[in-house]
């Protein structure tokens, strides 16, 4: 008797495997959780109803620098994940093969509120050259459904106050959009640095940027408390480097453009409803933080998500000190000299159920370094060494510039998040006791897709579950009797058949038991198949492979035919001591051949 295995797909770790019973009472799907909170319907736009975007801006977004700007880049960004639009404005750009849609609304030199103080620009006097004017005029005829604004470098550099610009002529701004069409979406830029500009002595005034910025996210934070749809765009840390600017230290160079481009098409995904893929924004920049800034060793207790911080100080982000744009300023003790190394904050955040994310997109602000971890996980580290690192463990560099203010951007694996409360923990590390500033603040996004619904029903003796195969090969199906403790199910080992587009799975009903449960949970793709094994017993030969390739169906030929008379091996198959089984009688007849194999569609 011959065994071999078919590596396909479906792997990952899966929480404290146990022997399940046999039993039924009802159906959870785990897939009707918190509704996500975003603003655009993919699918409510389509050729002859496109999504009606407007940019609206200074030189930055016109044609004065760069043809097209950071928009002739964002077109392709679009058409290629699925955005059926038109952008509006009553300016118009050069076409080029991949940029079309030319209309917008950059106006040169703009400032968000009277007076303006550049021009001649599209016929608007230099007095005239603010957005609350001009941006009212090009709304007449028009009512857009999306507007990206990216303004603020002219006032910033002209010396306006930070602060008043983002509470009183921003928000006159919103104001405005909002009257004239209630249901407008809008992403607000943080505009780009102006530490490196050498035009009209701009650079002097560099460190109201963040300032502005700062304050910009809290105005933001604080419409979309109020039910407005309003979001950000962190174009400061997008273009991220002096080399990503024009000589002038003002303008974008392409890269710096295609940068912007970018963020942009990641703050649409984050507002967007679609079928194929989600991105949730967890954790908004400017959020409230739990902190602790008594200079003392936690341990390590202080990142599992059950530990009590309720005696935790509260603020908003950013937190820490000496840093311009900071919003809650945290102790550094009673030094300046030799101030506390590590600052400790937690936040939690809720996952819905019906979502399969396999990616978190984190956008880190840390003044000097940090680690982040997840539900009493470590997940991320940067600027710190390998290894573990004590309460007085140092920064590997010191932050200085606009690295001061940025908001840096990593992506981390996971394999999906429970559903409910998860929690973050981060502790900042200094460089050196003496060093002036701290400043700590996290967006987190969790990216994935809408897990495939579950269905039962009865086939005389037995319950059958399926779900829709399509592009759902890599989800295993999980079972259990307590709704509230989902670590504690088991999976199902299979066999899942593949019916009329649709996986099945079917096992026995036994009514004398009070109530099982059902969700799908994804694994991904493994990256080596299954080893089966065998036992030789008095009467039958068993068969068994690890709990981690639940799914995989157990199949048996004899003769070694081709791969269409491969006939799969009734289950269910039983889950005991880490592993899936299966006992096959042995008889007096032709040899037979064993596989394990992922059907799929």
């Amino acid at each position: 008797m011959t065994v071999e295995h078919e590596p396909l797909i479906s792997t990952g770790r899966l929480r404290r495997p146990r022997f399940r019973p046999y039993l039924w009472l009802g159906l959870a799907c785990a897939l009707a959780g918190t509704a996500l909170r975003a603003d655009l319907v993919l699918t409510n736009y389509t050729a002859s109803l496109p999504l009606k975007v407007m940019a609206s801006g200074d030189s930055i977004t016109d044609d004065s620098s760069i043809n097209g700007a950071w928009r002739s880049y964002l077109q392709p960004l679009l058409q290629n994940n699925g955005y059926t639009f038109t952008n509006l404005g009553r300016w118009i750009s050069t076409t080029t093969p991949t940029f079309t849609l030319t209309r917008h609304e950059g106006m040169d030199g703009a400032v968000i509120a009277y007076p303006g103080v550049s021009g001649p620009t599209h016929g608007y006097p230099a007095s005239s050259n603010y957005t609350l004017l001009t941006l009212s005029d090009a709304l007449t005829n028009v009512t857009p459904d999306l507007f990206l604004i990216d303004m603020g470098v002219n006032d910033m550099g002209r010396g306006r106050d930070p602060y008043f610009v983002a509470t009183n002529d921003m928000a006159g701004l919103l104001d405005l959009i909002f009257a004239k069409n209630p249901a407008a979406n809008i992403i607000v830029g943080k505009p780009t640095s102006i530490t490196y500009a050498s035009i009209l002595g701009y650079l002097n005034y560099g460190t109201n940027m963040p300032i502005f910025c700062s304050a910009l996210q809290s105005l933001v934070n604080a419409r979309r408390a109020q039910g407005q749809n309003v979001f950000v765009a962190d174009l400061f840390s997008a273009v991220s480097s002096p080399s990503m600017m024009k000589s002038d230290g003002t303008h974008p160079l392409y890269s710096g453009l295609s940068a912007m481009a970018n963020e942009w098409l990641f703050r649409i995904a984050a507002m967007t409803v679609r079928t194929d893929r989600v991105v949730t924004p967890f954790i908004a920049g400017g959020s409230n933080w739990k902190y602790f800034d008594q200079g003392l060793d936690l341990g390590t207790n202080w990142t599992q998500p059950q530990y009590d911080d309720s005696a935790w100080a509260t603020g908003p982000a950013r937190l820490g000190y000496n840093t311009p744009g900071v919003v809650t300023t945290v102790s550094f003790g009673t030094n300046f000299l030799t101030k506390y190394i590590t600052t400790y904050f937690r936040r939690a955040f809720i996952a819905p159920a019906h979502v399969l994310y396999t990616n978190l997109n984190l956008r880190l602000n840390r003044v000097d370094s940090a680690i982040v971890w997840l539900n009493g996980e470590e997940i991320f580290r940067t600027n710190l060494p390998s290894g573990p690192i004590s309460f007085l463990g140092r920064a590997t560099n010191s932050v200085v510039g606009d690295s001061l203010y940025t908001y840096f951007p990593t992506t981390v694996s996971i394999a999906g998040l429970p559903a409910g409360t998860n929690v973050v923990a981060v502790e900042v590390h200094r460089f050196s006791p003496s060093q002036a500033n701290l400043s700590f603040d996290l967006e987190l996004f969790g990216t994935g897709e809408i897990a495939p619904r579950l269905a039962a029903s009865r086939n005389g003796a037995d319950i059958t579950v399926c779900w829709p195969a399509t592009n759902n090969a890599g989800f295993i199906l999980l079972s259990g009797t307590n709704l509230s403790c989902s670590t504690t199910w088991s999976p199902l080992g299979g066999p899942y058949v593949l019916n009329g587009g649709f996986y099945e799975y079917r096992e026995p009903l036994i009514q004398s038991l009070t109530a099982n449960f059902y969700r799908l949970q994804y694994v991904g793709v493994p990256a080596t198949g299954p080893k089966l094994g065998c036992v030789l017993e008095s009467n039958a030969l068993a068969l068994s492979w690890p709990a981690s390739f639940a799914g995989f169906n157990l199949e048996t030929c004899t003769g070694m035919p081709s791969a269409g008379l491969w006939q799969t091996v009734a289950g269910p198959y039983p889950l005991s001591n880490g592993s899936f089984g299966s006992s096959v009688p042995t008889t007096n007849g032709p040899q037979q051949f064993f596989r394990l194999r992922k059907p799929l569609p």
